[in-house]
């Protein structure tokens, strides 16, 4: 049914009443009974016809409730309407109603026999609805217009986000594209790195470390690297499995991590953890100069003696006195107030024959025998090399490299820097002191070809 309906009904039957004596029939004088049926069956159509308007109005709401292209935003907005109908639509209903019903009552007061009260309630609620309809409509924001304006410029804030997003994910990717050949040049430059470290440690070292300090795939690890070496040259280049290789090698089951790890223990007093006074270690013997470098080197692998090793002038008498180690600080005690005892006893020790020198000039009458004297001058010749070595090890040089670790992982960052917890080697197992050893055979091959060992250290999560 159209929403004209009702009125047309209307009209239509007063135009009846009107042409086929419809007035007469409802005169004073004529069957009045017959006329208020009339009236109340005309009421009964208008209703009917508003009926069906609303009806109407619920099947066009629920249909765009269905309708799939429907958003959520727009359904919410649904809620804060009276009977989910467009804004207005009740009051322009119920308006219609008191005008449809109301006027044609009045039209016929005198024929219906209404009294000058009841028409007088009749116009005064007709007007009083007019007025308010109208009078509302013209005085008051129209709500709907300015939903209309509030859902434009959410379209428009939308639009503009939308806007946002797109150039934002394009900028995006032209950054993405235009710095993609400097990361992956990194990438690679970093997987060839730890190739090349993982080559010294599983071929070069593997066999003579004990079983346990590599990892069981360090081999298959050392493979793949090599294979993703070998596809990043490839075109196009496979960057993934470069990705892939690189994150095996640097981390915690990679192969220099974990000889990291077995030589931790060693330095337990360091604060920040084992983990950071081996990275402490390495970085330390990196800054060395040359001749420090030598006698660090021969105090962690206890290697052979080498006159080279030690300054001219460098060891005072009274550390040399200082340094005496059981055997000789035993052996040697009545001549230790001699005068010249002291320089004596280092010249002879320094020299290549210094055990039959000391034989020589004191063995008789101090030691039992010349093996007594060899294990003696073995024991001194170590102490002095630590003594040489620790001295090395200074606090603005732990400083410095404490600071190139601070990008590091968390485990490899020290906290304080004190050069005698970094002195205080502990005695470890044979597996623990065999890491140590291959890391400073490790450190002595990286600086040879000058490759950082910090830049390692940085780039590794243990």
């Amino acid at each position: 049914m159209s929403p004209t309906a009702p009125s047309s009904l209307i009209l239509a039957a007063m135009a009846a009443m009107a042409g086929a004596g419809g007035v007469a029939i409802l005169a004073p004088g004529g069957a009045g009974g017959s006329s208020v049926m009339v009236v109340a069956g005309l009421i009964f159509l208008v209703g009917l016809g508003f009926a069906g308007f609303l009806w109407w109005l619920s099947a066009r709401s629920f249909a765009f409730l269905a309708n799939p292209g429907t958003t959520p935003e727009q359904m919410a907005a649904l809620r804060d309407l009276p009977m989910a109908l467009p804004e207005g639509t009740v009051r322009a209903i119920l308006a219609l109603i008191v005008g449809v019903v109301g006027l044609p009552l009045l039209l016929f007061a005198a024929a219906l026999g209404l009294s000058d009260a009841v028409a007088g309630y009749v116009n005064g609620i007709i007007a009083g609805v007019f007025g308010y309809y109208f009078g509302a409509r013209g005085t008051t924001p129209d709500v709907q217009s300015n939903r209309r304006v509030a859902e434009a410029l959410t379209t428009e804030q939308r639009a503009h986000e939308t806007l946002r997003q797109t150039t934002a994910s394009a900028i995006d990717a032209a950054t993405d594209a235009a710095t993609r050949p400097g990361r992956e040049a990194d990438l690679l430059a970093r997987l060839e790195r730890h190739t090349a470290l993982a080559e010294t440690l599983v071929e070069n070292f593997g066999a003579a470390l004990p079983p346990g300090i590599l990892p069981g795939n360090a081999a298959d690890l050392l493979h793949r690297a090599r294979a993703a070496l070998g596809a990043a040259r490839a075109n196009p280049p496979d960057i993934s499995a470069v990705a892939d290789a690189t994150a095996a090698l640097t981390g915690a089951g990679g192969p220099f991590a974990a000889v990291l790890r077995m030589a931790a223990p060693l330095l337990p007093a360091v604060a920040g953890g084992p983990l950071a006074g081996v990275a402490l270690l390495l970085g330390l013997g990196w800054s060395f100069s040359a001749a420090a470098w030598r006698r660090w080197q021969a105090s962690v692998l206890d290697a052979p003696h080498d006159p080279a090793l030690f300054d001219p002038g460098a060891i005072t008498p009274d550390e040399a006195l200082a340094r005496l180690t059981p055997i000789f600080a035993q052996a040697l005690a009545p001549l230790r107030e001699t005068p010249g005892f002291a320089a004596e006893l280092l010249d002879m020790a320094l020299r290549d024959d210094g055990a039959s020198r000391i034989w020589a000039a004191w063995g008789q009458r101090h030691f039992a025998g010349l093996a007594q004297v060899e294990q003696g001058l073995a024991e001194y010749r170590r102490a002095l090399i630590e003594g040489e070595a620790a001295q090395d090890v200074t606090a603005e040089a732990l400083r410095g490299v404490a600071a190139q670790l601070a990008t590091a992982a968390p485990a490899l960052r020290p906290e304080a820097t004190d050069p005698a917890a970094l002195r205080a080697l502990a005695t470890g197992t044979p597996e623990q002191r065999a890491a140590l050893e291959a890391l400073t055979l490790l450190l002595g091959r990286m600086r040879e070809t000058r490759q950082d060992p910090m830049q390692i250290l940085r780039e590794i999560t243990p």
